[in-house]
């Protein structure tokens, strides 16, 4: 069964309406008050037709705003497809930052092992230079000992050439 109220301005009545975004936008009308199943589809206009100039208006400001409407979405199309762009760049960035800070320790830790085999090669260069030294003081020392012997050798000679010559000169004299 279908029944009719007479309407009022609230939109949120059931049996009554306030024509929305349209030249007819405000006017009161009657509708189909069945509140389930499918609406009969039938329309009785409250208020009278506005005049061609309001229709006019109201036509060009409808147009505004669905027009504006269709701009903010393009905006948010926009924006978003900005946003999307730059959370992508952004996880570029982030993984070209995670695979720099693996490349970073990496060449630490290979610093830090050159570092440490520096370490070890100044310590066996130190180590090499001691005994370079000690052998050095050794040479020196049994140079020394040399010369010493070398020299007691000469004098030895000497005389025992003195020696020599006077025993020749004993003989000869006998």
């Amino acid at each position: 069964m279908v029944s009719w109220s007479e309407g009022s301005y609230s939109s949120s009545s059931s049996d009554s309406d306030v024509s929305s975004p349209s030249v007819d936008s405000g006017r009161r009308f009657l509708g189909c008050a069945q509140k389930e199943g499918p609406k009969c589809g039938y329309v009785e206009w409250v208020d009278p037709e506005w005049p061609p100039q309001l229709k006019t208006t109201l036509g060009r400001l409808w147009e505004m705003y669905e027009d504006e409407n269709k701009l903010r979405l393009s905006d948010n199309i926009a924006n978003a497809e900005g946003n999307f762009k730059v959370l992508k760049e952004k996880e570029k960035m982030e993984k070209d930052l995670r695979f720099f800070k693996l490349d970073f320790a990496k060449m630490v830790a290979d610093k830090e092992q050159a570092l440490a085999e520096l370490g070890n090669t100044k310590i066996a260069l130190t180590d090499l230079k001691e005994e370079l030294q000690k052998k050095s003081i050794s040479n020196k020392s049994a140079t020394n000992i040399h010369q010493v012997f070398r020299a007691k050798a000469e004098k030895d000679l000497e005389l025992m050439k003195k020696e020599l010559k006077l025993m020749k000169q004993e003989r000869e004299k006998q």
